[in-house]
């Protein structure tokens, strides 16, 4: 042997070596280092689970009555792990199940088949050790002809399975939302975290959503052992379901169901189209929700086994009104003259003026190529801020706006540097929760809008190239010529300078018009709170606690405090006392309304509101509160595309009044207050309603008690009557309206030199 051969047989052998060790360290690692591991997937590889839904938590209001429930339904499955070794494969079983439930048997085959990337619904997306559920609310005969014949039926079972129940129909549809089985994303990202199962459902919108951990409860899961061939050979273990918590609320049901009836007959009394409304209830005290209304609305019980697309295109189709979306926090809009008590906190806490002062109240004012006026043209002379709130003066806060803009430098367009912008309107509009959300507990709020100064110079940087082209090539899609070029000069405006700050949508701001602020009605509630209870913003709070099935109080959510306004209690106290001459002064915008109601009882604090909008009605809008003096609810009504805030949405308010206080109608709130105590779930599931209350608070101003009890009927319109109050002013600014029309590639808000 040579020394090249030598060298060859020396590295064959380290190469053999090298091989049985690394080979020797390799079975090391999995069967001594990774042992267990290896051993777990085995045994996971054997063990396929079956899954039992748990018994989903009721959503009770706030006295306990059920808004949600779950009702037993008569179930019929099949088993494919049974169907799937008869020799034929189950058909002959499917036939016969077939001529039990009336449905073809080939609709049977499809339901049972597994979903895949080819195979669409319907398809079987769960466990294949699993039941398959086939017929649902079958009846007893139909059941009992599969139960006392297993032998023609085997691998079929019929039993009692929990099916969610919304017993109100469509009331608060929009706050307790829906349940949709869990997507494959939702399984990949929280399945472990969460237990979801491939058969889970879980809250997709509303509280369903939001407190979905609470309601959904813990499922149940048998691990069954199978053999090689997938057969079953025994069960490994057995888990068995624990039920969700109760969610109770803070909304009421008699409140509810007054403000959606309310609110659907005033849309009806308007006729025409898919109308829309919305009003909410908020408890001044806590920030509770006690109702919370937008129609068009749906029955959540359409989701209950899955929506069929025909209905989720129905449900969200702007033609309907998109009756999916609650007006009430996701939508948002100008808020008209309800905004003026915000105002009326700048003048007073930020430019000086008192209460005893009085301005002019004209018919117009000019700035620059513009004339602002009042509705109707009217003129009350020199007159109180006190006064021009209750008679709705425009062109008194038009000046404190422009006066302001001015100290700011105008459109800050000629030489500098200039001093930081104070913008009292918009910060003063950011301290009382405009322009971001909420944070209700309920997905999808909307944070509408208040633009500033950088706002407003940000948002043209964006969508410049967007007015030029528009400058340019105009809007041929609109059918209306004049309008058209009216649409094209403001884009050309825009092109060139639309990053200034103008005078007239900074003017229009204060009396809640323009491009410059967009608010929900939530926002504006929320507001109304503040100001009611001297100046704290709490969150808006639909529950109120979770009990557990057995009875014990799990929970309770506490009011949230987000904020303190930046007013005087002096000024808030001056803005509130205005605010009840609107419903009770002579030439008050909402005289006309409560005349004949109880006001030396429950006096109501109020603001109507008159928003245009662009091509189509005005916007009705009324804000309140009450009592005046000792504040527990504040209500907010908006009816799009309507008329003035005292001919629709005030009427709408007046009777969620009547339904709370129980005028001429038994109270939905005794004695005006919230329940003082949960309702007591009972171990065998049934429900104790919520204790009353405390007695109203003395309201008089001899500090008496003066309790609800017996109040006379109030009409819920204004009189018609010769003699009857009616407003003098109503609030709707009389310049161009707020928005242009949105098409791809252009701006969704006019240029900002455009009248607003």
């Amino acid at each position: 042997m040579n020394d090249r051969m030598r060298v060859r047989v020396l590295l064959l052998r380290v190469a053999v070596l090298s091989l049985l060790v690394t080979l020797g360290a390799r079975l090391w690692v999995l069967q001594i280092l990774d042992g267990d591991h290896y051993r777990q997937v085995a045994e996971t590889n054997r063990v396929r689970e079956v899954v039992t839904p748990a018994t989903r938590g009721m959503i009770l209001d706030d006295h306990g009555q059920p808004l949600v429930r779950n009702r037993t339904s008569l179930v019929i499955s099949v088993n494919r792990s049974t169907t799937d070794r008869q020799p034929d494969r189950g058909k002959a079983v499917l036939t016969r199940l077939a001529g039990v439930i009336n449905t073809p048997a080939d609709d049977l085959v499809k339901r049972i088949r597994f979903c895949t990337a080819q195979v669409k619904p319907p398809c079987w997306n769960g466990s294949p050790y699993q039941p398959v559920p086939v017929a649902k609310d079958v009846s007893p005969a139909q059941a009992l002809a599969v139960i006392e014949h297993p032998d023609r039926f085997p691998g079929v079972s019929a039993d009692l399975q929990a099916v969610r129940e919304y017993p109100q129909g469509s009331l608060a549809a929009h706050e307790l939302g829906y349940l949709a089985p869990v997507t494959q994303d939702q399984l990949d990202k929280q399945g472990d975290e969460k237990g979801y199962h491939l058969n889970s459902l879980i809250g997709v919108a509303g509280l369903e959503s939001t407190y979905d951990d609470q309601l959904r409860g813990t499922d149940g899961v048998q691990r069954l052992e199978v053999d090689r061939f997938g057969r079953v050979a025994g069960t490994a273990s057995t888990t068995e379901p624990a039920s969700g918590d109760h969610l109770v609320l803070n909304l009421d049901l008699g409140v509810q169901q007054a403000a959606e009836q309310a609110l659907q007959d005033t849309i009806n009394s308007l006729g025409g189209g898919s109308r829309t409304g919305s009003a909410v209830v908020l408890n001044a005290r806590t920030g509770g929700v006690v109702a919370m209304a937008s129609l068009p609305s749906y029955n959540p019980s359409v989701f209950v086994g899955g929506v069929s697309e025909q209905d989720y295109r129905a449900l969200s189709d702007p033609a309907n009104g998109i009756p999916l979306l609650s007006r009430v926090y996701q939508g948002s809009g100008a808020a008209g003259s309800t905004f003026k008590p915000v105002s009326t906190a700048v003048a007073m806490q930020n430019l000086g003026a008192r209460g005893d002062q009085r301005f002019l109240c004209s018919q117009t004012l000019q700035i620059g190529d513009q004339i602002f006026h009042n509705f109707d043209g009217e003129s009350a002379g020199p007159i109180t801020l006190h006064q021009a709130l209750v008679i709705s003066c425009d062109v008194i806060f038009d000046q404190f706006a422009y006066d302001s803009w001015l100290g700011d430098g105008g459109l800050r367009n000629g030489r500098g540097p200039y001093a930081p912008p104070k913008e009292y309107f918009a910060r003063m509009a950011e301290a009382m929760g405009f322009g971001r959300g909420t944070g209700i507990d309920l997905p999808g709020e909307t944070k509408g809008s208040v633009v500033d100064r950088a706002d407003a110079k940000a948002i043209w940087e964006e969508l410049k190239d967007s007015y030029c082209r528009r400058a340019k090539n105009g809007y041929p899609e609109e059918t209306d010529p004049a309008k058209a070029e009216r649409f094209r000069k403001y884009a050309a405006e825009a092109c060139v300078d639309g990053y200034l700050y103008n005078a007239g949508a900074a003017t229009q701001f204060a009396i809640g018009q323009g491009q410059y602020l967009s608010v929900s009605p939530l926002q504006l509630a929320n507001a109304y709170v503040a100001i009611a209870n001297g100046g704290t913003l709490y969150r808006p709070t639909l529950a109120k606690a979770a009990i557990s099935p057995e009875g014990k109080v799990v929970q309770t959510f506490q009011p949230h405090r987000i904020g303190t306004l930046p007013v005087s209690p002096e000024i808030l106290g001056y803005i509130r006392d205005s605010l009840r001459g609107v419903t009770t002064e002579p030439g008050g915008t909402g005289t006309g309304v409560f005349a004949d109601w109880p006001s030396a009882t429950i006096p109501i604090a109020g603001k109507t509101g008159t928003a245009e909008v662009e091509g189509r009605g005005d916007t009705s809008w009324f804000a309140s509160f009450a009592p005046a003096n000792d504040p527990q609810y504040v209500v907010v009504v908006s009816i799009p595309d309507s008329g003035t805030g005292a001919e629709y949405a005030a009427p709408v308010a007046k009777r969620i009044y009547q339904a709370i206080y129980g005028v001429g109608q038994p109270a939905a709130q005794p004695g005006g207050r919230p329940p003082g105590a949960l309702p007591r779930i009972n171990r065998d599931g049934t429900i104790a309603a919520a204790t009353a209350s405390d007695p109203l608070r003395p309201l008089g101003p001899g500090g008496t008690s003066s309790a609800v009890t017996s109040i006379p009927a109030a009409s819920a319109t204004p009189p018609n009557s010769a003699g009857a109050l009616l407003p003098a002013l109503v609030t709707t600014p009389t310049k161009a309206p707020v928005t242009t029309p949105v098409v791809t590639g252009a701006p969704t808000s006019p240029p900002s030199r455009a009248p607003p």
